[in-house]
């Protein structure tokens, strides 16, 4: 099952970068960024990327709690995060209160207000 997920977050990842074409924007209106907004193959692809890395954790969890609530998974079972980048032996992963009031609003935030101005940018307006 937990490839099904990681397919369905991905999915609906792709789903969100689609979706932006349609949003109400200008591009004169889109911040300006200091990076590379030509619209190159490299920066579309790099923009992509970071949005998709963002958005697959909460999407991830969500769909995993989704499945949970639904029935069709006996328990929920989230992705597991670790404080910092090379966790100790032995160290607990975040908390699911943690990730719930720290780790997605901010990674929502990340998306909602760089991120996705980013991509649409690069992708629509270079």
């Amino acid at each position: 099952m937990k490839t099904r997920k990681g397919l369905a977050t991905l999915a609906i990842c792709v789903a969100v970068l689609w979706a932006s074409r349609f949003g109400p924007y200008t591009c004169g209106r889109l911040p300006g960024f200091v990076a590379e907004t030509a619209g190159s193959l490299t920066s579309i692809l790099v923009s992509a990327v970071l949005l998709t890395t963002f958005l697959f954790l909460p999407v991830y969890d969500l769909i995993s709690f989704m499945t949970y609530r639904f029935g069709w998974e006996k328990s929920f079972n989230p992705l597991t995060v670790y404080p910092g980048e090379f966790p100790a032996p032995g160290q607990s992963p975040l908390s699911q209160k943690i990730k719930l009031w720290l780790f997605y609003p901010l990674d929502i935030a990340v998306v909602i207000f760089f991120l996705l101005p980013a991509w649409m940018k690069v992708a629509y307006c270079g």
